[in-house]
């Protein structure tokens, strides 16, 4: 059967959907495996900081996997390394049993996640027009759909194993199915348009000033423009994550320290899953309009107003609001460091991509504890703030996400 950019992008859409589903969908049931593993507090923080290791330690091989072999592939494959292996889990009674089949769950998802990622960008160039946000809207939904799983299973009293072997044995098949849709042949060595010697450079999409012509600089490529552009969007991306873990995790904390009981206290969570979601499925449309750099920068502006507000008055119904504004405001953040990690000029797509995402993950080794350290001594309300900060960092910041084209010089 051909391929189309429509089956592309659905085949994309489906791979966005099950790395967000099947982690969700144990991750959910966690207290369960703490107790039949025997594993105190301590013990399984320790474990589950394995998955992250996992992951900066084998997420840079998405880069040149793709480059041998198409993102598209690697992004499967990588799925069917992960999805068996998940099925361990509910059998294992030692911490180091589970640490290691952690580390290898993070590791292949953090190879999936670049890979899928790099092949979203081929898709949307096939479009010729915004698409990415949708698809971490898709991841998102896969979340919310794996948690509600986990969640119907438990109160069902289905066994883990059994559960998670069904599961996985579905979404494998998913995304076999899937594969037979994605763009076929290899990975472009770069979406820039082509740039003649002579007559065209690549410049800005707002300000014009001339940026690096591909393949002109003599240098390597971290020490010219193209490795001032990476690490912006390092800086970027590290940004962002704090902008999206601290919400995630410490909403319920800052709710109860303002007296929130019962159920109310998981709503600053629900409120920004909520925001985030709906913007990553009308992003799409507001970039096309007004560019990445621009609907970024008013994002952030917006969320750290808002924020710092919604703190300043201290009272729950404010937060609740202030997280859904940041929630929607955080949801164009990841994407379009993506879309600008492709277009670095003199770095491969699927290479940039990977650095971008790795990056990511160690932003959300250090958010956490950062936060913590803040919130221990100056109290929760202060380590939250930490978002409105980050927030008002990102406004200038917004730059690095420009997206480059081409045009003709003035002849000399």
């Amino acid at each position: 059967m051909a391929t189309t950019p429509s089956r592309a992008r659905v085949a994309v859409a489906v791979l966005f959907a099950i790395n967000g589903l099947l982690p969700a969908a144990w991750i959910a049931r966690l207290a369960e495996i703490q107790t039949d593993a025997g594993l105190d507090d301590a013990v399984l923080g320790v474990v589950l900081s394995m998955g992250a290791v996992g992951g900066l330690t084998l997420g840079l091989l998405a880069g040149p996997l793709a480059a041998r072999w198409g993102s598209g592939r690697v992004a499967v494959v990588g799925f069917l390394l992960m999805a068996p292996v998940t099925t361990l889990i509910a059998f294992e009674s030692t911490a180091v049993a589970l640490g290691i089949t952690l580390f290898w769950i993070f590791g292949f998802d953090a190879v999936m996640d670049a890979a899928m990622n790099a092949h979203s960008i081929r898709v949307e160039k096939a479009y010729g027009r915004s698409i990415l946000n949708s698809f971490h809207g898709w991841w998102s939904l896969g979340t919310v759909a794996g948690s509600s799983l986990a969640a119907v299973s438990a109160a069902l009293g289905l066994a883990l194993g059994s559960y998670l072997i069904v599961l996985a044995a579905v979404l494998m098949a998913a995304a076999l199915i899937a594969w037979r849709w994605l763009l076929p042949g290899p990975d472009p060595e770069t979406h820039l348009e082509p740039v003649g010697a002579s007559d065209m450079a690549v410049v800005d999409d707002t300000d014009g000033e001339p940026a690096p012509q591909v393949g002109t600089d003599p240098r390597p490529w971290w020490r010219g423009a193209p490795g001032r552009r990476a690490a912006l969007l390092g800086a970027f991306i590290f940004l962002a994550v704090m902008i999206e873990d601290i919400p995630a995790r410490w909403s319920s904390i800052y709710l109860t320290d303002l007296g929130a009981t019962g159920g109310v206290v998981s709503l600053g969570l629900v409120a920004f899953t909520v925001g985030m979601t709906l913007g990553r499925f009308t992003a799409d449309r507001i970039v096309d309009a007004l560019g990445p750099a621009r609907v970024v920068a008013w994002g952030m502006a917006a969320s750290a107003v808002v924020l710092g507000a919604a703190l300043v008055v201290g009272g729950v119904v404010p937060y609740l609001v202030a997280s859904l504004i940041v929630g929607f405001g955080v949801a164009p953040l990841f994407p379009a460091a993506i879309n600008a990690a492709a277009h670095v000029p003199g770095l491969r797509p699927a290479t940039a991509i990977a650095v971008v995402s790795w990056l990511s993950r160690a932003g959300f080794l250090v958010a956490p504890v950062a936060v913590g350290l803040i919130a221990e001594s100056q109290g929760v309300a202060w380590g939250v703030a930490v978002t409105v900060v980050a927030a008002l960092l990102l406004v200038p910041l917004s730059r690095v996400v420009r997206r480059p084209r081409v045009r003709a010089q003035d002849p000399a």
